[in-house]
């Protein structure tokens, strides 16, 4: 079932995303989820959030590198990395720069997509000695 969702979610941010550099490349900035602004007025908390999340993503890549053996990683296991980042780091930068509470949507949605993306991704542990 979470696979199955999971793969509904990631279809809907791919062509979500598809729909966003089109429109960019056609001069019209969309911020999520469907604001149009014909001037770059993306809010700056929204900015730093992705940014962030990016630099995140990086160290715990990083880290992982230099400490733990490497491993190979689905796409779908990286997608849940940075969708994590992006809800811890929209949750501490929306909180720290006093955004209003209706701004959150953009927090909780990533949230559940996060949880969905968890399960997904996981890996199946199988006891071979039982």
């Amino acid at each position: 079932m979470a696979r199955i969702l999971s793969k509904i979610i990631v279809a809907m941010l791919a062509l979500w995303a598809a729909f966003i550099v089109i429109s960019e490349i056609a001069g019209v900035t969309v911020f999520f989820p469907f604001n149009f602004v014909e001037t770059v007025e993306i809010p700056y908390h929204r900015m730093q959030a992705v940014r962030l999340s990016v630099f995140l993503t990086f160290i715990y890549f990083g880290v992982l590198y230099i400490f733990m053996q490497s491993e190979k990683l689905y796409p779908i296991q990286f997608l849940d990395i940075y969708i994590k980042s992006i809800t811890i780091c929209s949750l501490f930068i929306f909180y720290s720069q006093n955004v209003s509470f209706r701004e959150y949507y953009f927090v909780f949605f990533f949230f559940v997509v996060s949880v969905i993306l968890h399960f997904a991704s996981r890996k199946k542990i199988r006891n071979y000695f039982n």
